[in-house]
């Protein structure tokens, strides 16, 4: 019989896509992966499919990403619950252990009944719930955990995320919740180049081509003023920062700190001075015609992002997973 977990979170960016691709490289067997609807999308063959799904169909040699992660989820017009069975036991064939990865929002398909409480019953498999460590987090655990029991669903534990201490962990066990165990913040993961950006967003690079290669650690908008921004761009290495092109004294602040490049929004060239200043030092100048909002939520899916290419990345992940958690309890 397959072993199954269906993981769960609190909330965006939790961990759970991390916690995924651990367990799965971890696994001594042949592991399956599925996530019922499609969340953040990116194009592939020309359709749109789920990052995690390219991710993990790669990682574990698996055909057809799109079988991985079938639906969008709309509340307006809901997948029936039997259509998502069909397709988990469609990928499930063959597997000695399945992962069933829930949306990013644990209220997501509840007055359809396709909630993660309802697949995971439907599916018949085990729940490990990933939070993070802000209190709004932890509190969320123990109202998820009333709901497994008020349902008659088996919650194995939760997993926290960025968890490099032992407070959050007393505190829950102290309260009766089962910790499996923590992710440790592994910094290096947060981290992209700044090329993807221009994968990312329609754009072109105004100068500083020679440092598309440079490393994004940190994203800072640069909406106030220079003398605030210049304090804020001191405190912070290896940064892309997101502004409009008319903003020269923000442009030339960052030029002087640490920076990776420079994101102008809204179609607005900068000044010769910029981008003389940025070609010299080979700091990339890009321009696109998106507003600051649509480029700030552009470049936290690839600080979320975890590249199938990325063997060190990875790895850690690997090694971060198996040393944090009891898997022996999940498997």
């Amino acid at each position: 019989m397959t072993r199954k977990v269906y993981l769960a979170s609190v909330g965006t960016r939790s961990g759970k896509s991390v916690l995924s691709l651990g367990l799965a490289m971890n696994y001594p067997g042949k592991v399956g992966f599925y996530k019922p609807f499609r969340e953040s999308l990116v194009v592939k063959d020309g359709q749109p499919m789920d990052q995690d799904a390219i991710l993990m169909a790669s990682v574990l040699q698996l055909p057809a990403a799109e079988k991985l992660s079938p639906f969008v989820y709309d509340m307006y017009d809901p997948i029936p619950i039997d259509r998502i069975v069909e397709g988990y036991n469609e990928v499930n064939e063959g597997k000695e252990f399945m992962i069933v990865e829930g949306s990013r929002d644990l209220a997501n398909g509840y007055s359809c009944g396709i909630s993660s409480f309802d697949i995971a019953k439907a599916v018949d498999a085990p729940i490990v719930l990933v939070s993070s460590t802000t209190q709004q987090s932890l509190e969320t655990a123990f109202l998820f955990k009333e709901i497994c029991e008020k349902r008659g669903l088996e919650l194995k534990g939760v997993v926290i995320n960025r968890c490099n201490g032992t407070r959050e962990r007393e505190f829950l066990e102290s309260k009766g919740m089962t910790v499996i165990g923590g992710i440790p913040d592994i910094p290096q993961i947060s981290t992209f180049h700044v090329i993807e950006i221009t994968e990312m967003i329609p754009s072109k690079v105004l100068a500083g081509r020679s440092g598309l290669s440079n490393i994004v650690e940190d994203v800072l908008v640069g909406a106030m003023s220079p003398q605030v921004a210049m304090r804020y761009m001191r405190r912070s290495k290896q940064k892309a920062v997101i502004t409009g092109g008319d903003r020269t004294e923000i442009m030339l602040a960052a030029l002087s700190t640490n920076t990776s490049c420079i994101v102008v929004t809204g179609g607005i060239t900068p000044s010769r001075m910029v981008t003389s200043r940025a070609e010299e030092i080979g700091v990339p100048i890009i321009m696109t015609e998106e507003d600051t909002l649509t480029v700030v939520e552009a470049l936290e899916h690839l600080i979320a992002r975890i590249n199938p290419d990325d063997k060190e990345k990875i790895e850690l992940i690997t090694r971060g997973i198996r040393k944090g958690l009891d898997l022996d309890l999940i498997w």
